[in-house]
Parts: C-alpha cells; structure tokens; sequence
C-alpha cells in the first residue's frame, strides 16, 4: 500500500510521536511504501520527513503527496483550530482523490475542548471530517465518548495506542543508557522547562519530598539541552545524583528505552506538537508493559490551583507504591492489525 501519515513526527519525544513513529515502522517492515508529513510547529530530525507547518505550504505538500494514495492518515489531539481545518482538509482531499482516509485522535484534552466547539466553526468541522472520513480512531475511552457525538456514521472505533520498543534500542550501549536498563522503576519527566509547572514538582520531589530508593528519574527539556537548568536539578537533588538521568530532547533512542523501563510518565498538555497549558497542567499516565509494547492505559490530569506540588509528589509517590496498572488484554500487534485491517478494508 502507498500510505500518507499526517503528525507529530519531531522532538521532544512523547506518547504521541513515539506511537506514530512504532505505526510507520511496523508499516515498512511490512513493505509499505510510507510518506510521512510532521505538523508540529517542531521541525523533524529524519530526512524522510516533510515538515508541512504553515496552512498553504501544507494544502501544496498535501495535493502533491496525497495523489495516487492508497490511504491517508491524519494523527492528532484534536481540539486546536488551526489542527482541525488541516484535519477536515486532509480528509477532503483524501476523498478527492478517493484514498481512504483515516482520522486518530490521541489522548488529551478532546474530551474536554471537543464539546467546546464553536457552532459556527469548530462543530461544523468536526461533523464534515467526521462523516466524510472512512474511520476514526479513539486512543482512549474518554475521547471516543466525546467524539462520537459528532457520529454520523459508524465509523468510529476504540484503538489502544502503543509504542513499540525495538530491539535493537534494547541493544545499544552507552552509559547513560546503561543506568536506565538497571533500574528498578523508572518515573519520566518529560518536555520539562522553567519556570512552569512540572519544574515545580520536580524541585519540591528532589529536595523535599523522601523518594523511593529504588527509582531512578529521567528528565528531557522541551528545549535544546539546557546545562544550567540541568545543573539547579543536580543541586536540588545532590542527594540522589546516581539516579538522575538526563537525555536529549531529540535522542530518539534513549527515549525509546526510557519509556521502555519507565513506570510513569509525568509532561506537560500538548497539542498538535505545541506546549499548551504548560505553566497549570500535567498528565500522569501509568504505562503498563506487554513484552516489546507499551500502552498508555491508565492516568490523569492535574490543575495548579495555588501550592500543589507537595500534593503531587505524595500522588507520585503512591502511584510508584503501586502494582502496575491493569490494561488491555491485546498486544500493540492487536491494535496494530486493527489499523491495518482498516486500511484494507
């Protein structure tokens, strides 16, 4: 098949960009021929792919690679403005050009924003993309409870993200990488910049709060690699140096094998590849572990509303007390063969 993905596809690395990196690996493995635009207003670190940011360079890039597609597929978190015209465009050209075209809807805050869709605008967006697109994935249950009241038609399914861990990442050595393989439980801290919220949770966990002894903690920047905001880290947490770990913003492959050890993944709300409400909110997730794959199967959102970061470190702390959390019985090769059974179909 000749597959169009549409996403994030650049650093820093999350749940988003890492599943729709694990779908376009599975899909060449398998030989397909894959063109990959990255819409986050982040440029991508791979050569193969066509940054297509702005709207009109978008349509431009989309019309010259959409045409003589077999599919194309349209990944986001689905509650920005500018997200959705690209989205209802996507599908629009997708059947022009009679692909057949599909729609993913990340976990994030479509369960919130997308009944906040403006009558005038927004909602009839939604309900043209919608019932002109051939499927819609929802990557959790909140989200698919949200959008299915845009439903025309059945053609909405519930699909478990994944993230797969190849093994060559397992593979590779290097010593930063080698700490995180011996650790007992790895918490994530992800998309981190100062001053914001996460920040805050990080300083009050290192310095104050007692942390487990058998947890190490990963952190990435948001931005480029910050020596400075690095070093208030280690000062904060001179106690305890052995078991922070930093890497790369655009390190694929040590974020690979941090999420592959990782218990909990703590970041910032982002959509469409941009940091949103990063300065008073955070989404926990619990992952939970089926050999090489990784699901997002369990967490939260949290609110700053005045001094909260003592409350989220005994949140934290408790959660990593915690047996891992229950999760879907199927594999990522489950979800993935659904998504392939769609092409198809």
């Amino acid at each position: 098949m000749r597959i169009l993905l549409i996403g994030n596809f650049a650093p820093p690395f999350e749940e988003e960009n890492l599943y729709n990196i694990s779908l376009l690996k599975r899909l060449e493995d398998e030989g397909h021929t894959c063109t990959v635009f990255n819409i986050s207003e982040n440029p991508s670190t791979d050569s193969r792919f066509v940054d297509a940011v702005k709207p009109i360079s978008f349509v431009l890039k989309l019309i010259r690679h959409g045409w003589r597609k077999d599919v194309i597929h349209f990944s986001t978190k689905g509650y920005l403005r500018v997200g959705l015209l690209k989205l209802m465009i996507s599908v629009l050209i997708g059947t022009l050009f009679r692909a057949k075209t599909v729609i993913t809807l990340h976990s994030e805050f479509f369960s919130v924003q997308g009944q906040m869709r403006s009558p005038f605008g927004g909602t009839q967006t939604l309900y043209t993309a919608f019932t002109l697109a051939s499927q819609i994935i929802c990557s959790d249950k909140d989200t698919y409870d949200i959008a299915s009241m845009y439903m025309k038609r059945s053609n909405f399914e519930l699909i478990p993200a994944f993230v797969n861990i190849p093994e060559e990442v397992t593979k590779t050595e290097s010593p930063g990488l080698r700490k995180l393989k011996e650790a007992n439980k790895t918490i994530i801290f992800s998309n981190v910049k100062y001053p914001s919220y996460i920040f805050e949770i990080i300083r009050e966990m290192l310095s104050i709060n007692p942390f487990p002894e058998d947890v190490k903690i990963v952190m990435s920047f948001s931005e480029k690699h910050s020596t400075k905001l690095e070093h208030v880290m280690e000062e904060a947490g001179k106690n305890m140096l052995d078991r922070l770990i930093f890497i790369e913003r655009n390190d694929l492959k040590a974020a690979l094998l941090a999420y592959s050890s990782a218990d909990t993944v703590i970041r910032p709300m982002t959509c469409d590849g941009a940091t949103y409400y990063e300065d008073f909110a955070i989404s926990i997730k619990k992952l939970r572990h089926i050999h090489n794959d990784i699901y997002f199967s369990g967490g939260f959102l949290l609110f700053k509303e005045g001094n909260t970061a003592a409350m989220c470190c005994s949140i934290l702390n408790t959660i990593l007390a915690t047996d891992p959390v229950a999760g879907p019985e199927s594999t990522s090769a489950d979800s993935y063969e659904m998504i392939k059974k769609i092409y198809q179909s």
